[in-house]
């Protein structure tokens, strides 16, 4: 009974070996029939982590590079070339320095038509951008539901009730502002 089993489990250790070397030979037909396609595979994979690795590094070096120029043009504001170098390098960062720069020098024309011109430069943050049209007076669509409310305050104040109603309806539901819309609204007497 004992050599039975014996030859039982050396049957079975054989049937497993020889199915390991058939699928050994079976990937190894696989592999000499798509090698060409596994190789540009590998190398595909290896540059687009290269290129992904190296572009990350650029835009590093990049930030690091503009904070610092940032840094120096707030220690020496007046220096036209660290301004043109930041301009170059990050066009955000120089737009956040004209904003800052223009509200300790609020009657400096010079800055806001440099900021005004910069607003229009497809580069530009959108969020930025909006946020210098705010800034500028302009309208902005980052801030049109606040931009009616205020109309609607000019329009109630002139007792024009209707236009108001008109243009605080307009006010989105989602909008922080429609409980401010709504209670002016119900303030100045018109129905919801």
């Amino acid at each position: 009974m004992s050599l039975k089993d014996n030859l039982k489990s050396i049957k079975t250790d054989l049937n497993a070996e020889e199915k390991m070397i058939e699928n050994f030979i079976k990937s190894e037909r696989f592999i000499k029939k798509y090698k060409k396609y596994i190789f540009l595979i590998a190398i595909i994979a290896v540059l687009w982590f290269a290129i992904s690795f190296g572009i990350s590094k650029v835009e590093e070096y990049n930030k690091k590079e503009s904070n610092r120029i940032y840094t120096q043009l707030l220690k020496y504001p007046n220096d036209t070339n660290l301004l043109n170098q930041l301009k170059q390098k990050n066009v955000n960062l120089y737009a956040i320095f004209l904003i800052n720069e223009i509200q300790n020098d609020n009657n400096n024309t010079n800055l806001k038509n440099q900021l005004k011109a910069i607003s229009s430069d497809s580069d530009i943050n959108p969020l930025l951008q909006n946020i210098i049209f705010a800034f500028l007076g302009e309208k902005s669509i980052f801030l049109k539901d606040y931009d009616k409310l205020l109309e609607a305050c000019k329009l109630l104040e002139e007792n024009k009730i209707e236009q108001a109603n008109v243009l605080l309806s307009q006010i989105n539901e989602n909008s922080g502002l429609k409980q401010i819309a709504k209670n002016l609204k119900h303030y100045q007497g018109i129905s919801q």
